[in-house]
């Protein structure tokens, strides 16, 4: 399982934000965030680019949660 969390500048999380993870293999995963700014997919890990409301916010390794700034 990989785990999104999307915090704002002042360290909360963000509800209702659109993210997606392009994966290396060329597939991705979209989902939205909930009240505490995480979304989850049941998916295997690996290389991938996270997009926030369209806006690339992280590229690497993606494995259990990974944290990420927007906003």
């Amino acid at each position: 399982m990989v785990t999104i969390e999307v915090v704002g500048r002042d360290g909360r999380g963000i509800t209702g934000a659109d993210v997606q993870i392009s994966w290396s293999n060329w597939t991705h995963s979209t989902g939205r965030t909930d009240r505490n700014g995480r979304v989850s997919w049941n998916v295997s890990g690996g290389a991938g680019t996270v997009y926030v409301e369209g806006s690339k916010v992280y590229d690497g390794s993606i494995w259990d949660t990974v944290r990420v700034h927007a906003g």
